[in-house]
């Protein structure tokens, strides 16, 4: 059970983590300090230019922060890095949560809902009569394109994210 639910996290556009740090909560919230800006509404970052000041952007309060990494033009699947930090007896426990934004989760729905359904109602169809032709194979790669057009980029970049904080918080 627990190796199907492993395979099952690979493939959706999620990641969660635990950071165990001997750092007390204000060394935590320092670090992170050093490395987060507040967040802009329009931020322009050129190839050409200087790099920003520091990589993330995002809000820390009390024991919670939510960031996302500042890249150069539009990287639409860049995962949210939402945290909690909680004091323990002999430093901090940081539990991370990496999603999507809510409006690229939204059309990722409804891109493979859309597919999805149509190409199995094709797959169907193709059962039942099969002069109708193979019309699901382009709908199903649709379906898949979309997948791992989001899933790809989500999962290299939690990459990144997780060595990052990893070394930052320890």
């Amino acid at each position: 059970m627990f190796k199907i639910f492993k395979i099952f996290r690979l493939l959706i556009p999620f990641e969660s983590l635990t950071i165990t740090t001997s750092l007390t909560f204000s060394e935590v919230l320092q670090r992170l300090d050093e490395v987060v800006t507040p967040p802009k509404l329009f931020r322009i970052t050129l190839p050409f230019g200087p790099p920003p000041a520091k990589p993330y952007e995002g809000t820390i309060s009390g024991n919670t922060f939510k960031i996302n990494r500042i890249t150069i033009g539009r990287h639409l699947v860049l995962p949210i890095i939402k945290g909690n930090i909680d004091s323990q007896p002999f430093g901090c426990s940081i539990r991370i949560k990496m999603i999507l934004h809510k409006v690229v989760l939204g059309f990722l729905i409804l891109w493979l809902w859309t597919t999805g359904s149509i190409g199995m109602f094709s797959l169907f169809a193709w059962f039942v009569e099969p002069s109708v032709g193979p019309i699901f194979l382009p709908i199903l790669g649709m379906f898949l394109f979309g997948w791992l057009l989001c899933l790809i980029p989500f999962k290299i970049e939690a990459k990144a994210a997780t060595k990052f904080l990893s070394i930052l918080l320890t």
